[in-house]
C-alpha cells in the first residue's frame, strides 16, 4: 500500500506499527528501544529491573539493506513486568500504565543515547530513516504476524528526519501516523506537559499521541467524544445540533480547547486495550486526505491517503470518505463501529 503511494516519500522515514504480535507475552509490556551505544543499553536495564523484572529480552532482528545510510542504532526489545505497587519518585499511586508513561519519559529524556520506540502490550513498532520498503526488509516484517498493521511515509518538514522522529510515534499501546501539520503545536505541548507528559521527540506527532493516552485512558472520554475535543464543529454548527448534543459539544470544547488541533492534518491511530482498536481522523476543515475500505467480506478494514493504495490489495473493497473531524472506528472481533459519517457523538462508550 506504501509503495504505491510512492512519490509521497523522500526516504528520510518510514515506519510500522503491529498489534497481536507476542500472543506467548501478552500481559507484559513489550519496550522496544533505539540505543546509542552499550552504556545507554546498561541504565535502561538497571532502570528497569529497579522497578520489575526482564521476562525476556533480545536483540530485535534486523537485515543489512544497503541503501540505508548509518549511522543505525542498537534496536532492543524487553518484555516487562513492573513490580506490584512500585513507586516512581516518591509517588505509589500510579497504575502500571502511569508507571510505564513515567519509565518511558524518564528514558528518552533523561538517560543518554537511549529512546523508547514503543512500550505496550502485545504491539510494538518498526521504524527508522529510509523508504518504506527499505524499513520493511530491514526489519524483516514477513517474519511477523497480527491483527492489525498501521504504516506511514514520512516526509518531514518542520522537525529533523532522524529515527527517533519516523511514525508510528508510540506511548503504552497508543500508535499514530500523521500527515499533515499541527500549527497549534505550542499550546497543544503545554496542554500535554501540564498532565505531566514530557516531550523529547519534538515533534508535533507525539503531542498527538499523548492527547489520545490523555483524553481516553486517563480521563476516560468515549473515542467519539476525545475525537471531537481535537477536532471540533465550529460554533455555528454547533447550534444546529440537538439540545442535548449542543451541549456536550460546548462542554468538549470549552473543557478541552487547549487538545483542539489545528491545521491541516489527518491521523491513523491504534491501540490494544481494551480490544485492538483503529482509528482514523481528519481535521475539522479535511486539508489533508483520508479514505476508508472495507472488504467484500467485512473481515479487513483499510484506511490510506489514496484509494489506489486500497485498490491494490482488495480491488473490490468498498470505500468511502469520512466527514472532517468525524472519526471512523474499527474493532477487531466487531468489524466497523463508526463510518465516520454519523453524529458526532454515535459509537464506542
Amino acid at each position: 500500500m506504501l509503495e504505491t503511494m510512492g512519490e509521497r516519500e523522500n526516504g528520510l522515514g518510514a515506519g510500522y506499527a503491529c498489534y497481536g504480535l507476542f500472543p506467548e507475552h501478552r500481559d507484559d509490556y513489550c519496550m522496544q528501544f533505539f540505543l546509542d551505544q552499550e552504556e545507554a543499553k546498561t541504565q535502561v536495564e538497571e532502570l528497569l529491573k529497579s522497578k520489575g523484572s526482564i521476562a525476556k529480552d533480545e536483540r530485535v532482528y534486523t537485515h543489512q539493506v544497503k541503501s540505508m545510510r548509518p549511522p543505525i542504532p542498537i534496536i532492543w526489545r524487553c518484555f516487562f513486568r513492573p513490580k506490584r505497587n512500585a513507586e516512581w519518585q516518591g509517588r505509589a499511586d500510579l497504575s502500571n500504565d502511569d508507571l510505564m508513561v513515567q519509565l518511558a519519559m524518564h528514558i528518552n529524556s533523561d538517560i543518554p543515547g537511549a529512546l523508547c520506540v514503543s512500550s505496550g502490550k502485545d504491539m510494538a513498532v518498526f521504524k527508522g530513516n529510509g523508504y518504506s520498503h527499505e524499513i520493511s526488509k530491514f526489519y524483516d516484517l514477513g517474519r511477523y504476524s497480527g491483527k492489525m498493521w498501521l504504516s506511514h511515509s514520512r516526509f518531514p518538514t518542520n522537525s529533523p528526519a532522524w529515527w527517533g522522529g519516523a511514525h508510528p510515534l508510540s506511548i503504552l499501546d497508543w500508535a499514530v501516523c500523521h500527515n499533515g501539520e499541527i500549527t497549534s503545536y505550542g499550546v497543544n505541548r503545554k496542554f500535554v506537559e501540564m498532565a505531566g507528559y514530557r516531550c523529547s521527540v519534538l515533534t508535533d506527532t507525539e503531542v498527538v499521541t499523548y492527547a489520545w493516552d490523555l483524553l481516553v485512558r486517563k480521563h476516560g472520554l468515549p473515542i467519539p467524544a476525545a475525537a471531537f475535543a481535537m477536532a471540533p464543529w465550529y460554533h455555528d454548527d454547533i447550534l444546529r445540533l440537538d439540545p442535548e448534543s449542543a451541549r456536550l459539544a460546548t462542554w468538549l470544547r470549552l473543557t478541552y480547547k487547549e487538545a483542539l488541533l489545528n491545521g491541516p492534518f489527518s491521523i491513523i491511530v491504534g491501540r490494544s486495550e481494551p480490544e485492538v482498536t483503529l482509528i482514523a481522523l481528519a481535521d475539522r476543515k479535511k486539508l489533508r486526505p483520508l479514505l476508508c475500505g472495507r472488504s467484500p467480506d467485512g473481515r479487513t478494514a483499510y484506511v490510506a491517503s489514496e484509494e489506489c493504495a486500497v485498490r491494490v490489495v482488495e480491488p473490490e473493497a468498498e470505500t468511502w470518505t469520512p466527514n472532517a473531524g468525524n472519526p471512523m472506528i474499527a474493532q477487531v472481533g466487531k468489524g466497523i463501529l463508526r463510518t465516520g459519517t454519523e453524529h458526532p457523538f454515535l459509537g464506542v462508550r
